[in-house]
């Protein structure tokens, strides 16, 4: 169907490895998000354009996990995790899901533009937040986001003996909002990746998205 043969085929499952991964459940090789707050690296910290659309879809992206479709620009919630992640990420201190629900009920920040924090957003109701994201990480079943290979670029491109890999993420299995929640936070680590590499004038890698209607529409 497709034009190719038989040969070809056994020739790329020859020279390449090929994973299956299955983020949020064990039926392929699991995926781990931690790093995926981690504090980016010097050269992505220099990138302001880059660092501040990672700082809005990492915060946008954990919203939506929450069920909470926001406007980054008129919701309390999503300024104020922008603000913990920014301030966070520019002292070089990596995050998590557990830190980030500590630093909800005590930001370290005492104003959000020209008002105090506590006018902004109430302690009392920054704790429902907090809540919400604590219900979140312990429910039963989201322990298996949190096992598994880190969602690492380079990891996913080669093996740790060079050998070229295929990384295949499935995403059927999980919901609406968590399917925007991972590739939010795939597309992040790639984007970073990609800003961090030198000119070449060869193919490094190919990123292609099936059904993407929903993810990007036109």
């Amino acid at each position: 169907q497709w034009g190719q043969d038989g040969e070809r085929i056994r020739n790329l499952r020859r020279n390449t490895d090929m994973a299956i991964y299955t983020p949020g459940s064990s039926a392929g090789l699991p995926v781990s998000i931690l790093k995926s707050f981690a504090a980016p690296d010097s050269k992505l910290l220099e990138d302001l354009d880059l660092l501040r659309d990672r700082i809005q879809t990492t915060a946008s992206g954990i919203l939506e996990l929450l069920g909470m479709k926001v406007d980054p620009l008129q919701s309390r919630e999503h300024i104020l995790l922008a603000n913990i992640i920014e301030h966070s990420w520019m002292a070089g201190k990596d995050l998590d899901l557990g830190s980030l629900i500590q630093l909800i009920q005590n930001p370290p920040i005492e104003r959000i533009g020209v008002f105090d924090l506590e006018s902004f957003y109430p302690a009392k109701e920054r704790f429902k937040l907090s809540m919400t994201l604590n219900n979140l990480l312990a429910a039963p079943g989201f322990q298996s986001w949190l096992e598994g290979e880190a969602l690492d670029v380079g990891s996913m491109l080669y093996t740790p003996s060079g050998t070229p890999r295929t990384s295949i993420f499935s995403i059927a299995h999980l919901s609406d909002a968590e399917r925007m929640f991972f590739v939010t936070l795939l597309l992040n680590q790639i984007l970073g990746w990609m800003r961090t590499q030198s000119g070449t004038t060869s193919l490094r890698a190919i990123l292609y998205m099936d059904e993407v209607f929903g993810f990007l529409p036109p």
